[in-house]
């Protein structure tokens, strides 16, 4: 007696779990659950990229670079809680299957970890796991800061594990300039035609209208959190795309990076943010420090110290607000605000004088109050190295300046002595004034650990780390197109 095997016919399941994925759309549609319906949507291209990129892992960098620079406007028009949740599922799973490929044979520069950043970063894991231990902590508000625990270490891993070539650096370069033009679009959109209605409701409901929605200006964001973010972003792209047109041999590519440099500028002014214009000044310092060239050296210096004196002592175009406004960076001591940040540190200062650990995370800055009502939630941080220092104590911040401004120190060496291959130096060079510049910055806006902007800048220091490795490799590279061509040259 013959007895058939019974099976599914795959037209058969695709029409299947096509149906399912239609119900599921219409439903959520249904519940005014559009975040979830467009998930649903994408789910089977996400599936096809998750497969394409198990190949070759080295793409997944791209992704997550991505996926980081437009976490913010996801959040904001999507309006879903735990999206923080997603990207640190997102984070890890890619962890998890370089994990699995490297079981499986694939090899990954697992040497390259070893390096200030990301050795670093798991000392700074255990200091910040071991806060939740402070008398003063509160474990809501610990649980709520896990990025802070956890994120150098984790991306500056995958960064040089992933991060590997110079074709990989300089297409990443490209796609963040490609990013960086739709956040400028955005600004100017926000500009000339306006704030969109979930952009308006987001500012009423989180009060930041108070700071950007101002008599005499309005301070545009785009698609960052607050214009804070926003514009020492574009301080940041102004000077990397400017150094990097400096130096590219191709004349389009040229123009093309010398015009996101100028958008980005303007970009910078419309916010409205003061301590945006040290990025590109910060940047042009240290160039004219490590680009062991005289010429670049002698340019660099004088176009600083042209800006600085223009803006220090003189009142050319004091009838533009945005200049107006700029200049007041030049002349701290005439800024009120600045004063008043001056007096803010003081009484922290005095509070935090016996608590070399810090009040705990997650407990610095208004943005806390929820979290308790305490003097750290009660008095505006406005610096990334003041939230940190009231969370984590003197301990902490001296850590984590030991970390970052290590990496950043490592990784100028490198460029100044270990980097042979001029193309990679000239865009680590770019990559290095950029994060300099934005180091600094990060001292009179708290936005250095916000997205995109924490991530990315572990990211770009995780590629400077790997500057020695990648030379290396394309140095190898080169002599072997060189031999294959010599090759080809005697066969014919």
């Amino acid at each position: 007696m013959n007895i058939k095997r019974s099976y599914i016919s795959s037209p058969a399941l695709t029409f299947a779990i096509l149906c399912i994925g239609l119900g599921c759309i219409v439903a959520a549609t249904l519940k005014q659950n559009l975040a979830i319906a467009g998930l649903v949507a994408a789910l089977p291209a996400l599936l096809c990229i998750l497969i394409l990129h198990l190949r070759k892992p080295e793409r997944f960098l791209f992704l997550l670079f991505i996926f980081n620079y437009f976490f913010t406007p996801l959040a904001r028009y999507s309006r879903q809680d735990g999206l923080s949740v997603l990207s640190d599922i997102i984070w890890w799973s890619v962890l998890l299957i370089v994990i699995i490929q490297t079981a499986l044979h694939y090899r990954f520069p697992w040497k390259r970890a070893v390096n200030i950043l990301t050795i670093g970063g798991a000392v700074l894991a255990v200091y910040c796991l071991m806060e939740v231990v402070n008398p003063t902590a509160s474990l809501e508000a610990w649980i709520y800061s896990r990025g802070f625990i956890y994120n150098t270490f984790l991306v500056s891993l995958i960064t040089v594990l992933l991060a590997t070539s110079y074709k990989q650096i300089s297409r990443l370069i490209f796609l963040f300039s490609i990013l960086t033009l739709i956040a400028i679009l955005k600004g100017l959109c926000q500009k000339f035609i306006g704030f969109d209605a979930v952009e308006y409701n987001a500012m009423m409901e989180s009060g930041m209208y108070k700071t950007h929605l101002l008599p005499q200006i309005t301070r545009y964001f785009s698609i960052f959190t607050d214009a804070g973010n926003y514009g020492s972003n574009m301080g940041f792209t102004c000077a990397l795309f400017g150094i990097a047109g400096l130096f590219s041999k191709k004349s389009s590519l040229k123009v093309y990076y010398f015009s996101i440099s100028a958008l980005s500028l303007y970009s910078m002014f419309i916010t409205g943010t003061r301590g945006a214009i040290v990025v590109p000044l910060g940047s042009l310092l240290l160039f004219a420090l490590i680009s062991k060239n005289i010429k670049l050296m002698s340019a660099a210096a004088v176009g600083g110290i042209c800006i600085y004196v223009f803006f220090a002592f003189t009142y050319v175009g004091e009838s533009n607000y945005m200049i107006r406004r700029m200049r007041t960076a030049f002349r701290p001591n005439k800024d009120a605000s600045y004063l008043v940040r001056k007096q803010n540190q003081k009484k922290l200062a005095e509070y935090l004088r016996n608590k070399p650990f810090g009040e705990g995370l997650g407990l610095g800055g208004v943005e806390a109050r929820r979290f308790g009502n305490r003097l750290t939630t009660n008095i505006p941080n406005d610096s990334t190295y003041v939230k940190i220092w009231t969370e984590t104590g003197v301990v902490g911040i001296l850590l984590y300046l030991l970390i970052y401004a290590g990496s950043l120190l490592w990784g100028c060496y490198c460029i100044m002595f270990k980097i042979r291959n001029d193309e990679l130096r000239h865009l680590l060079t770019a990559l290095a004034c950029g994060i300099f510049g934005m180091m600094l910055s990060a001292y009179g806006n708290a936005f250095f650990t916000q997205f995109p902007t924490g991530i990315m800048m572990i990211m770009l220091l995780g590629i400077l780390m790997n500057g020695k490795y990648i030379d290396e490799r394309l140095t190898i590279e080169k002599q072997q197109a060189l031999l294959t061509t010599t090759k080809k040259d005697s066969t014919l």
